[in-house]
Order: structure tokens, then sequence, then C-alpha cells
């Protein structure tokens, strides 16, 4: 018996060596082929995944093998599987048989950054590909015993989704479903299965209305690279994806080659776009015409013979004679309308009837309406189109100014792209090692090096550097000189290392494309005296969300981008939260290892929880949902913005986008219900929205709350016997589902339905100090010292504004261009930095950035943070709590502070005109002066630090009903208000006692005393108080997880502000108690 079907990937797959790269290919490689194994063998068959099968050992077993043996506690019947065929279908390639790219990092747990050269990447194919899948059964076999009903429900888990196949299982990769039309109906009889056997599937979503950004680790320019390198014009056009397909193929075989002058390319797209919208206009117009008549000479002689019609008749139908008809019908209801009365003669006259098929050139309105709106053109140009229809080059003419209004858009694309040639010049380093082993690889196979230079590094050979030998050889260490000279072996390493190179370039090809699109690009100053704010002076976000390429059939015969979270990302997340609570309960003892071990897994052995990738429901992603927030730098000691140190994020926000992710457990047993119960916690962790996804952290990014809103329970244990099931839930598990015994929960009821066990502190450390690595700082590992969260409150004292990322909502320009636009900015808000995008009911905020460097600025001075910090064993006290960033590898450290975002509610605003200069205003002695002799004043403590004083609005500022420029020598802003209320949360963890003593002043400041923020300081602008609420409180880790009292609020000790604020340990306390006095205004 032959089962033919198709397995759908659920998600990404990799099939392949964990140290490389490439998705093992199919015989030599040449091809790209692929295919998942049906068989375990060859040299890989220790640690290979196929259908069936073993190794020579019977370590490995097939993942059909394992899971007959996982159902029914017996080997899957010798013979009763011969074969297992599962392909990639053709529509499921990409065109150059390439597919995404999966990379990931790993971050120190010390320190809770990048660790350095312990990156990785695969190749994974798309999510959502399909293979044809063929499994051969021997009838004979399958007759036997219950054989046949066994099979049937081994493969009903396949088609449940309920199977993984490839690496990286546990972290979202390699689900796959199988769609198969079964010959033999479910069996009446179920088989025996082991009590052993259940999975558990937690269903988990979590929405944006706190921003989340899993930053994309492509499209890091090197200012180092030459600003303009050769490219290839196919790669500028393909990026194109307003252009309508055949137009870009028209497009790619005329232009699409190597180019060397930018200047040169675009003036001639500006030539060949046009002309090639023409000739396919006129294409769409060339069509085979069919037509009906009468022939004129037939007419004549009905009116002789037999039956000749009469004159009078003739007469009525003379007309008609050679008249084109589009059909037969048409003639046939001419004809009779000509006869009238005598229409039972009309056979007479169709008897004559001529057919001819010819060549026509008639304006395709269709096409027109198609190509206009896929364009952005005037319909209404259709009438000049279908005038020259004829004329090449009166369309072309027509078509030229068209043009002229989307090839500033185009041409913005192609520097774009240009400009991103500069970008990850890691690859071009890849690429050059990879070419080198491939001309180490030729010299072997063509015999030029002997066995004795591979045995000694120092001999190397003609054309290879010493360094390339050196490398060549350790990365080939475990190789013996005859294994590596085995014909197919080597062929195959020559092909892979083809298909890598060809991989890489292609992929970061693709993702230069991706990144010079319209929407991955921010808005930058430029134009006249640089105050047009335009994309087409930007560059790509420094920073933007995940991307993966699933597979969406395209006219370019390629995957679609989607975003998401990788489960890579989302088990590290869980993992860095259990590994700090089990250190912080346990120490870092041998149950605290065996405990993480069995839940996420260790080398060599996989974990006891699969993560999925968190997907959105619908990858669409409308640009509403996009936000951008700009970070820049400021002088401590001047106060301005370094434009150097500037960076920008595109992230995703808002409450209607919602990722869902899944959990899944295989055969969960009593003795797992320690580490289950972790994990349990860990997910009351997540709704609590304390365990942070992605980059960001300590600027309000990734803090969400997970809703488990669906749990799956199925056991081959009956009710009665399902001690693990009542240990779960409390309950029985009933309902029958095949072979399975079943419990879903739903909602609310799903949420509460997991209850961990109570966690007891058991190790001996002293919890009041935070940790410390062996290099000296304070560690991120464990949870130790003063950890918690800060609610605070916001007042506006004076008119605030921080200025709205992206291009400003209002823009003027004067009669006269060249006193250049002026511009007229918002407060930031949570919205699209896209005018046109902008919800008019916005939701206004400070950007967590902000908030983040103004109370740095001020920890600063209170901490006497005035000498940089040298390397990571010697970090000044502001570094230590706020993060640092320095030279070299493994030399950065993630801050222990959280800072998020603080939204206003119904905040009242205004527009204010603030001219500039305006240097020559003075506060003083309460009031504001006017001396144009005079600079403007500069506050700075100890030298190093500016503040700017409190004061009443300036007189030359202006406030306005509207924004009404009226002089270019003016900014305009508008301002919330006096009064506006803004909430924000700052979260804490592992901080010394003087730490959070000097945070909490730097927060709260004492009475009479004010921070400022935003733009206009100088003039009195941005004046704010911050007061820290009654809900803010200090983690007590002994009782959080003791499951005593209110679960919301366990282990939450409150913070009497009064007994922490201490004026002793502020440094240059006089100095900054009279530069934030703000009792004047």
């Amino acid at each position: 018996m032959i089962l033919k079907g198709k397995l759908i990937a659920e998600s990404p797959i990799y099939r392949g060596n964990a140290r490389k790269t490439l998705f093992t290919r199919d015989g030599d490689g040449t091809q790209r082929l692929v295919s998942l194994a049906g068989e375990v063998t060859g040299t890989a068959e220790a640690l290979m995944d196929a259908f069936i099968g073993a190794s020579r050992n019977g370590k490995n077993l097939g993942l059909l093998d394992q899971l007959w043996f996982r159902l029914y506690r017996s080997a899957l019947p010798e013979g009763l599987i011969t074969e297992v065929k599962c392909s990639l279908q053709e529509t499921s390639y990409s065109k150059d048989h390439l597919f995404d790219i999966r990379m990931g990092i790993k971050l120190n747990p010390e320190r809770w950054a990048a660790e350095a050269n312990a990156n990785y990447k695969m190749e994974t194919l798309f999510r959502n590909s399909a293979f044809d899948f063929t499994m051969k059964v021997s009838d004979s076999v399958l007759a036997r015993d219950i054989n046949e009903s066994r099979l049937y429900f081994l493969l009903e888990e396949l088609m449940k989704g309920r199977f993984w196949f490839g690496a990286a299982k546990s972290k979202g990769l390699g689900r796959c479903r199988l769609d198969l039309e079964l010959p033999f109906s479910a069996p009446k009889s179920l088989p025996p299965v082991s009590p052993k056997a259940n999975h558990l599937m937690i269903s988990v979503s979590f929405n944006l209305e706190n921003p989340v950004l899993v930053g994309w680790p492509w499209g890091k320019i090197d200012p180092e690279k030459p600003a303009f390198t050769a490219m290839d014009g196919r790669q500028l056009i393909e990026a194109m994806r307003g252009i309508p397909a055949p137009i870009r193929k028209r497009l790619e075989a005329t232009i699409g080659g190597p180019i060397l002058s930018s200047a040169n390319w675009k003036e001639k797209f500006t030539r060949f776009f046009p002309r090639t919208l023409a000739i396919w206009l006129m294409a769409q117009s060339n069509k085979d015409e069919d037509a009906w008549f009468l022939p004129a000479a037939a007419v004549e002689k009905l009116g002789a013979g037999k039956h000749a019609l009469s004159p009078k008749l003739l007469a009525r139908i003379t007309p008609l004679a050679d008249r084109q008809f589009p059909s037969k019908e048409a003639v046939d209801a001419a004809v009779k309308e000509a006869l009238g009365a005598k229409a039972n003669m009309a056979k007479r006259v169709l008897d004559v009837v001529a057919h001819e098929r010819k060549k026509g050139q008639r304006f395709d309105p269709e096409a027109w309406v198609q190509l206009a709106a896929e364009l952005g053109f005037d319909r209404a140009a259709g009438d000049r189109l279908e005038a020259c229809i004829q004329d090449e080059a009166a369309l072309t003419s027509v078509l030229s100014e068209a043009c002229k209004k989307i090839l500033p858009g185009l041409f913005q694309q192609v520097d774009q792209q240009i400009r991103l040639a500069q970008s990850d010049s890691w690859i071009d380093e890849e690429i050059a090692v990879r070419e080198e082993h491939l001309h180490i690889k030729n010299l072997l196979k063509e015999g030029k090096i002997e066995e004795w230079q591979w045995l000694n590094p120092d001999y190397t050979p003609e054309s290879v550097r010493p360094s390339t030998w050196r490398e060549f050889l350790e990365s080939h260490q475990r190789v013996q000189f005859r294994h590596m000279l085995n014909p197919r072996n080597l062929s195959k390493s020559i092909a892979n290392d083809r298909n890598l190179i060809a991989l890489v370039k292609s992929y970061r090809d693709r993702t230069r494309q991706e990144l010079s699109q319209s929407f991955n690009t921010d808005f930058r100053a430029g134009g006249v005296f640089n105050r047009e704010i335009s994309k087409k002076y930007g560059k790509p976000y420094d920073t933007i969300f995940m991307r993966m390429l699933s597979w969406g059939p395209s006219a370019q015969g390629q995957g679609m981008w989607e975003i998401y979270i990788p489960g890579s990302t989302v088990k590290g997340a869980f993992r860095k939260r259990a590994s700090q609570l089990l250190k912080t309960l346990w120490g870092d003892s041998t149950k605290t290892t065996l405990i993480l071990n069995r839940l996420f897994g260790e080398q060599g052995s996989r974990g006891l929880v699969y993560f999925s990738d968190a997907c959105l429901p619908d990858p669409r992603v409308s640009g509403r949902s996009w936000c951008s927030m700009d970070g820049v730098k400021m002088d401590p000691a001047t106060g301005c913005p370094i434009e150097e140190a500037k960076a920008d994020y595109l992230f995703a926000f808002g409450k209607d986008l919602s990722f869902n992710l899944q959990l899944d457990i295989q055969d969960l047993s009593a003795k797992d219900m320690e580490a289950f119960s972790i994990l349990v916690h860990l997910l009351d962790d997540f709704r609590k929205g304390d365990i942070p996804l992605g980059g960001e952290k300590t600027c309000g990014f990734g803090w969400v709350k997970g809703v488990t809103n669906n749990i799956h329970w199925i056991t081959g244990e009956p009710p009665e016997q399902d001690s693990v099931g009542r240990k779960l839930f409390g309950k029985p598990t009933n309902a029958r589902d095949g072979i399975w015994y079943s419990l879903t929960l739903q909602g609310e009821t799903a949420g509460e339905a997991l209850q961990g066990t109570a966690l007891a502190l058991e190790t001996k450390q002293d919890l009041g100090s935070p940790p410390r690595a062996k290099q000296g700082f304070i560690s991120h590992s464990a949870f130790g010292g003063y950890c918690g969260v800060l609610a605070i409150a916001g007042e506006v004292l004076t008119p605030l504004c921080v200025k709205e990322s992206g291009e400003p909502s209002f823009v003027h320009v004067p009669d006269d261009p060249s006193m250049g636009c002026i511009n007229g900015w918002e407060p930031f808000a949570m919205t699209s930095p896209e005018a046109d995008l902008r919800d008019p009911s916005r939701l206004y905020a400070l950007p967590s950035k902000s908030i983040k460097g103004m109370i740095r600025h001020l920890y600063a001075i209170a901490s006497d943070s005035c000498k940089a910090s040298p390397d990571i064993s010697r970090l000044n006290p502001a570094d230590s709590l706020f993060g640092w960033v320095g030279n070299g590898p493994n030399q950065a450290i993630m801050g222990r502070l959280g800072f998020g975002f603080a939204p206003f509610e119904n905040a009242q605003t205004a527009w204010f005109k603030v001219p500039y200069p305006y240097g020559m205003w003075h506060y003083v002695n309460g009031r504001w002066e006017m001396n144009p002799d005079r600079q403007a004043a500069v506050l700075q403590i100890a030298g190093q630090w500016r503040l700017f004083p409190h004061a009443p609005l300036a007189p030359c500022v202006t406030r306005l009903d509207a924004f009404q420029p009226d002089t270019p020598k003016a900014g305009y802003i508008k301002a919330i208000l006096p009064g506006g209320q803004c909430r924000v949360s700052l979260r804490f963890w592992n901080l010394e006692k003087e730490e959070l003593q000097k945070l909490l002043w730097c927060v709260a400041l004492e009475q009479g005393l004010a921070h400022k923020m935003g733009g206009g300081r100088y003039l009195g602008f941005g004046s704010l108080r911050l007061k820290i609420l009654p809900e803010s409180f200090l983690t007590d880790w002994a009782t959080r997880y003791s499951g005593k009292g209110d679960k919301d609020h366990a282990g939450q000790l409150p913070i009497n502000l009064g007994e922490w604020i201490n004026p002793k340990v502020i440094q240059h306390y006089p100095e900054l108690r009279k530069a934030l006095d703000a009792q004047r205004i």
C-alpha cells in the first residue's frame, strides 16, 4: 500500500549540522533540492532526524519509530513501513532554491548582554511550505494483529500537528502537519495506549499595549566601507514592489545588469520606464478579434435563385452587407430586426454569414485601470492613451508625464539600497573566508596538497595565506586526510561552500530590498536651511522589528516577509527568568541546574517544553500599528544633542495587535511535577509582565503581559488512573478523543487552572546584597539586594513638549521657497511616524528614552560619576546602574532599571511660537531681562553637568490659537499645558541600599524641587514634578512564591519614602537643590 499526502511546515524547519548554516541538500547539492530524510542512514546517522530506521548502535531511532514506541510501548513492527519519501514541492521553492536565515545570539547571564562569538545562523525552510509525502506500507504486516489500528492513530498524530522534524524543536522550529486521506476508516476498537503517553498544549497570547522591539540584526551600516560599490540593477528593480511584476521583468531584462554610476542608471530608468509601460500597454491591446459579417457579393445573390428574397426584403438587408459583428448571435439579431415581420426568412440570410479572425489593436481600458491603480497614476489619462495606442513614441510621451510623480519615490528607494551596500560587512568577511576554504578544497581535489602538509600547519600550500591554512586545519582537525579526499564527500563539501556563499549573498540582497522600502525608512532633515523633514534624506531605522520569510506565492517566486518573535527569544526569556528565580531561592546548586536542564534542555538533551514562535494571526500589519521613537544622546556639559549618537526605533504598538504563542509538553510524569511547577510560576510571572521579550528592556520595551487562553490535555491513562492530570487540574480527564482521554479549558478557566506549588527559600546566601560577578560588577544572574517597582505620577508645571518622532504633523511652505519650509511639531505620541497615518485622537506620552536620560543625568551628578568607565570591571556609579557599552568584546552590560513610557490622561495642549536666536534673554532675580550683549546663561555643576533652572515662560514666547506661522525665524510647537497628568512605572532590581536611596531622591526629589525635560528648557518650558505613588513596592523573594496571601500582590513590601530619602548620600547636594528649585514657578 502506498499512502500519498502533503506535509505542511507549520513552522520553519532546519535540517543540518548544528555547527553549520546550510539546510542539508539532496545528492551532491548542486541542484539545491531539499527533502526530509526518509531513513536513518549515512555518516550522520547518530544525530540525524529521519522518519524511519535506526542507527547501527540502535541509539538513534526514526521519528515514527519513536512515536510508535511512545504511544504503544512496543517497537514499530519490522517491515510495516518500508519507505518514506518527503520532498519539498516545486511550488515551495524560491526562484534560487535558497531559503530564510534564522539568526540568534547568546546572552551572557552575568551581563545580560550579547556574548562575543556565540551567535548562530541557520537556513530554514519557509513557514507554510509543503512537501510531497509518500509512505510505503506492507499490506501483509499491516493485516497482522492490530497494526492497522495502531498505524491509523500514529498517522493521526501527524495529522493533528503533534509532530516535529529537525533541529531546534524547542525553539520554535520543526512543527509539521500531515494532510492525508487514509485508505482505511477509523477502527471500531481502539488499540491500547501507553499510560505514560500524554501531551499538554498551552496557548498564550499577548497584545502590544506595552510595546515590544525584537531587533532584526540586518542593515547595520559600516561607515568605513565605500559609499558606492558596483551593484546589480536587477536587485534595485526587484525592490520596487509597487511596480507590477510584468513591468519589473521587462525592466530587469533591459537595465538589470551591473551599474557603476547611480546617476547614469537613474537617467536610463527615467527613459526606459515609461517606454516599457508603453510597450506593455500596446501588447495588452494587441489581441485577436473575431468578426462575423454578411459578404456584399453573397447578399446580392440572395435576390436570385429558386428561393430569392423580394426586392423589398433585399433592400432591408443590403445596409448590413460587410458590416462587422462581434458574434454570430449579433448578426442573427440584426438580420431579424431588419426583416421585421418576415423574420422567418432569416435562415436564408444567415446561411451566407462569414467569419474571420484578425489581429487588432484596441486600447484595453481594464489593463490601464489596473496599471494606474498600482502605480498611482491619474486614470483620466486613459483617453489620451487610447488616442495614441498605436504610436509608441506618443504613448511614451504621455506616460513620461505621469511617471514624473512617482520617480522621486522610486529613486529614494534606489538611494537607500545604494547606501545599504555599506551594511553588514561581516557577510563580506565570511564570504572571503569561505572562498579561501573553497580554494583549498579545489587544491585538494586537484592533488596539489600532500598529506605531510595536512599534518603540519607550518607548511602552507602555494597561493594560500598562512592564517587561512591554519584556520582551515583547525576547523577540520577531526577529519583524516584520506577521508578529506573522498571524491563524493569532497565534491559535496565544495558544493556546500558555493551554496553557502550564494545563500548569504542572496539573503543580504533580500534584506536590503526590505529595508529600503519606504515604511522602513526614517525621516531626516535636509533641504533649505535643513528644515525639510523627509524620507528622501533618511535611512533605514537603526532598529526595526524581527522578520522572517514565510511561504506566500508571489510573482517574484519568493516568500513574503512577516514580523514575528522567535521561539528562541521566548525560550531564552523564560530560561533567564527561571535561572534568576531559582538561583535566588535555591542558590547556584545542583538542584537548580537539574531543574533548568529538565525544563529547557542542555547539550545532547532536549528540554521538556517546546516553545513556538510568537506570530500574529494576520501577518499583514497596518501602517498605523507602527510607532517610532528617537534616542538622542545629550552632551551633559552643554545640554545639546550629539547628532552622531542619534538612534531611532520602529516598533509595533497597540492593544489590537496580538501575538499567539504555544507551549507543548509531551509525556509529563510525576517526577516532572517539580519542574512543571516552576513553569507554572513562570507563566504567572509572564501574566504579570515580569518576563521581558526582545531588546531595549531598560527603555520600556518587551514587558508584555501574557494571557493563558487555552489548555488542551490528552493522556492515554483512563480518568480514574490519571494521576498526572489530577495533579495538574485537580479534576479527571473524561472526554474521549480517539485513543486519548482529553480535557480542554478556555478563557479565564484556562488562566486559573494551573497552580504552582509553593517555593521555599533554601539558599543560605544573603539576599540583602546583590550578586557580583568575578570581574566585580553587579550581576544579573540572580536577584538580590533591593528589587521592586516604582509607580510614578507626573504633573506638568510649565508647558512641556518632547517633539514627536518622524515627520512634523504640520508643514507650511512660504511663497518664497528660498526661505525654506516651516514645521509645526506635536508632542510625542504613540503613533505612526508618518503624519497621514496618525490618529487624530493620539495618545500623548513621554518617551521612555527621555525619562531615562533625565533621571540618569541627575543620578550622574548625585553619584559624582564624572570619570568615564575604563572597562567593565571599573564602572562609574551611573554606568553601573543604567548600563554601559564599551569598546571590545564582552564590554557591555545591561542596566538594572527598566523605564516605561508615560502616557498622559486627557492632556490639554496649546501652540507656542518660540523665536530664535533667544540667547539674549536671561532670567535674573525672578524676572526675564533682554540683554543683546550677553550670551545665554549656563548653569553647570562641577563644570561637568548643565542644568536648566526653572522659570516661567520667557516674554519672547507667544501662545497661539493654532499653527499659524508668520516667520521662519521661530519654532512652532504644541505643548502639554500645566496640570497635565501622566503615569510611568520604573522597575529596578539588584540595587544596593545607597543606589536605591540615590535613585529615589533623583525621582521624587524634595518639596519645592522639580525636573526639566523636552525642548525650550532655557525659555521656561518643560518643568515637571514626579511623585512616587503608594502602590510602589519592594519585592520580598522569600514570600513572593510562597503561595500565601493574594497571588497578585504576594511578596510586595510598601516603600516608606521618608525612610529612604537621605540627602547625605547625594553628591553636590546644595548645588542640586539650588538648580532644581521650582518655587519660582
